[in-house]
């Protein structure tokens, strides 16, 4: 049974990071359109929204003469509504985008020209950018560039067609389309296992720089920081961030979530005691590494997958049938002792 009422005791999460930086939540369509108890929580403890699939291109980019942004607008609304800094995940993925966008015809059968992606894209993005630029403040501008494999762009090898199609500057010509589309925004370069996996770090790191020298304006590097309770260190995480503050970008944390779980693990586990207790710890020592990283002007934004353990995305991944308990409220909306672990001296 559920909560009927947020613990009302509590200090809001935002509320108390106010001098670090803005803390957010990803919204799901449930916690959208349902006026319960997640939805409370999501009011009273985040200054800051994400959408979690609403505005994904797969969504919104139905056909080449159709971009349709009536449930993205439900989103947008909602947030304005409560005065809630808004970002946008995303414009550009190797997932999750409509698949005819990369063929010649709706059959799907013969890959699209460069000349006929890069046309339905930059329509996509500059559509976008246009119908957004006075709600979202922060835009996801590439998701998920870099492969696991060799460090750089994902290749066809990594279920990514872009740089197939449109070469290797296709990232550039995004990040400039987006710039010229609304000068103003915040374009991020999106990506996980950058905190958790040195040579990963590096590749988006040395990609990154070459970006810069380029003077291709990408302005933020997101972390999307889906993480467990073991790994990685709290010192090789400060270590991220200072790495990519230092070369003049803006650090977001975007995704976050502490799994119980190392991700190769296969068997269920008892959530003790003292299992919750050890999470707690590393919620703990993460955002007190935050705090220094805001500190420094680095780290502006904490962003966090999800709200209740109950719906989050871990549960039945990686393992099929399997739950976890990677955030900061239980299935029934009662903090856990991560939540006072970050709220209390």
């Amino acid at each position: 049974m559920f909560f009927s009422k947020i613990q009302k005791s509590l200090v809001s999460l935002c509320d108390y990071y106010k001098d670090y930086f803005s803390v957010g939540t990803a919204l799901s369509r449930w916690t959208l359109f349902n006026k319960g108890i997640e939805q409370k929580l999501a009011l009273k403890h985040f200054n800051e929204f994400v959408a979690e699939n609403l505005t994904k291109p797969m969504f919104i980019y139905k056909d080449e003469n159709t971009i349709d942004f009536t449930e993205a607008d439900k989103y947008l609304k909602f947030c304005k509504k409560y005065n809630k800094k808004i970002r946008w995940h995303t414009l550009v993925w190797h997932a999750q985008m409509p698949k005819w966008i990369y063929y010649q015809d709706k059959e799907c059968k013969e890959l699209a020209t460069k000349e006929m992606l890069e046309a339905r894209i930059k329509k996509y993005i500059f559509a976008v950018m246009e119908h957004t630029k006075d709600y979202v403040s922060s835009y996801d501008v590439v998701n998920e560039p870099i492969s696991d494999k060799t460090y750089k762009l994902r290749t066809e090898e990594d279920h990514s067609l872009w740089q197939k199609i449109l070469g290797p500057d296709y990232v550039e010509k995004m990040f400039t389309w987006a710039h010229e589309a609304n000068p103003n925004a915040e374009l991020v370069i999106n990506d996980y296992n950058i905190e958790s996996t040195i040579g990963k770090r590096e590749g988006m790191y040395n990609f990154v720089k070459e970006m810069l020298a380029k003077n291709v304006p990408i302005s933020a590097v997101g972390l999307q920081m889906h993480i467990s309770v073991n790994d990685p260190p709290v010192e090789q995480i400060e270590e991220t961030i200072n790495m990519f503050g230092e070369l003049g970008l803006k650090v977001l944390v975007t995704e976050m979530d502490v799994s119980v779980y190392n991700f190769e693990d296969k068997e269920r586990i008892e959530y003790t005691t003292e299992l919750l207790e050890k999470q707690a710890q590393r919620y703990k020592e993460i955002f007190e590494c935050f705090k220094r990283c805001a500190k420094k002007g680095y780290l502006t934004d904490v962003v966090l997958w999800g709200i209740m353990d109950n719906r989050s995305w871990k549960n039945d991944f990686p393992v099929p049938g399997r739950t976890d308990i990677p955030l900061l409220f239980d299935g029934k909306g009662k903090a856990k002792p991560s939540f006072y672990s970050i709220t209390e001296e």
